[in-house]
């Protein structure tokens, strides 16, 4: 994984040299490319599994509807293939998932709970019916500081259970020190505003400074 980050991460530099605006739309364009790469496999591996008739890989028993199976990794360090994905219900994929924690979390902003030995960190917002945004992740100092911890951070609404997520090293290129706010000690702010629902939007520093936006996939959790 770090060799495949590091290998795409210098292209992109070598690409940009020393123009940060260049590195920036490059880098964005990159992660996005990624997650809707990802999805379009996901998609035929589930419709491959479908149309098999295969029955839930937790309970054995066939599904009744096509609507709102979840696409499960049998081995968790492997990749996503026809081999090694089963369709579950909905209770199933939660049921299992309880039973076998694979992922550190942390629930409300602000909140840097998490174990530091697991892959991904976890990161919850609910809805916020705000003019201006639905959703919001507060990066504490101390969790910038422990991201190396961890090889991605993924972001997911608590509403509907959406998620993208973001190698670290991407995410701390957006957590520069002029980009603080005053809230906490210094939190950054990463949103979904109501007008760009497809972007991360990174929060400025102060008053008047410009947003900096990254293009995501928003995946659901039958697609984990």
């Amino acid at each position: 994984m770090k060799r495949y980050c590091n290998g795409y991460e210098r292209a992109i530099r070598e690409h940009a040299g020393d123009d940060p605006d260049k590195w920036f739309y490059a880098n964005r364009y990159v992660f996005a490319r990624l997650q809707l790469d990802e999805r379009k496999v996901k998609t035929g591996i589930k419709r491959q599994l479908i149309e098999s008739d295969h029955p839930c890989g937790y309970c054995g028993v066939r599904f009744e509807s096509k609507v709102g199976l979840h696409l499960h990794r049998v081995d968790g360090t492997r990749g996503y293939s026809p081999d090694n994905c089963v369709l579950m219900h909905l209770e199933c994929h939660e049921r299992y998932h309880a039973e076998h924690p694979q992922r550190a979390s942390s629930g409300q902003a602000g909140d840097d709970s998490g174990d530091p030995c697991r892959g991904t960190l976890v990161k919850y917002s609910k809805r916020y019916d705000q003019r201006t945004f639905r959703y919001w992740w507060d990066i504490t100092p101390n969790l910038a500081a422990s991201l190396g911890s961890y090889e991605a951070v993924e972001f997911v609404k608590k509403d509907t259970a959406e998620r993208c997520s973001l190698p670290t090293q991407a995410l701390s290129e957006f957590l520069k020190g002029e980009r603080q706010t005053s809230r906490g000690a210094g939190n950054w702010g990463i949103k979904v505003l109501a007008d760009r629902p497809d972007e991360l939007a990174f929060e400025p520093g102060r008053r008047g400074d410009e947003w900096l936006f990254l293009p995501v996939v928003w995946l659901s959790d039958d697609e984990d």
